[in-house]
């Protein structure tokens, strides 16, 4: 096992092994349970006809969707402006991962139900805020910008939705979201993300 010399800061990947391992030991993983390492996704732009792209650093998905973001010593908290409502709007539970130094900014400036983990050089991991479950905080269109588009058409098909042959991943999401509920979104996406791990 390699060692970490503490004078330096921890990388992103360095920090996203020691939030695998407490995640594992916090939320008791057992087979059933995924950890899925950069799971990329989409928030609707009401100001633009493309959506945003986003990247979660660590996902949880046991149940219900867990999103993890990392903030290294050496990154800022300036992304975290607009990623925090995207994380809001596709995850049931939300925890931000940062060093220290981004502390004081870091709990100023995040919404209340966002959890504040601490991680240092040491690889400790110390909990400063702990999350709340989002109680409706999240919707259908940007959630099920986690599925791929065949499975978007599977779950279409599934409660009798038309999708046009032509019709982009955006007009598909678009039109599921008026249809179906959250909690059959986030069912259905959850089954399909740990299908993609089996």
């Amino acid at each position: 096992m390699r060692t970490h010399d503490l004078k330096q800061p921890l990388n992103p990947t360095e920090i996203r092994e020691t939030l695998r391992e407490w995640v594992d030991i916090k939320f008791s993983l057992t087979e059933n349970d995924i950890l899925i390492n950069e799971l990329g996704f989409y928030n609707k732009d009401k100001n633009s006809s493309v959506d945003n792209s986003y990247r979660a650093d660590l996902v949880l998905a046991n149940g219900r969707l867990v999103g993890f973001e990392i903030k290294s010593e050496k990154d800022s908290l300036k992304r975290w402006e607009l990623q925090k409502e995207a994380y809001t709007n596709v995850f049931d539970e939300v925890w931000l991962c940062t060093h220290g130094k981004h502390l004081e900014q870091a709990l100023a400036s995040t919404p209340k139900h966002i959890g504040i983990m601490l991680v240092d050089n040491t690889k400790s991991i110390a909990i400063a805020r702990d999350a709340i479950k989002n109680h409706g905080l999240n919707n259908v269109y940007d959630l099920i910008g986690l599925l791929w588009r065949e499975e978007i058409n599977e779950l279409s098909k599934m409660y009798g939705i038309p999708t046009k042959t032509r019709a982009t991943k955006k007009e598909a999401r678009e039109n599921l979201a008026k249809e179906i509920s959250l909690k059959e979104a986030r069912q259905f996406t959850l089954e399909k993300l740990k299908l993609r791990k089996a």
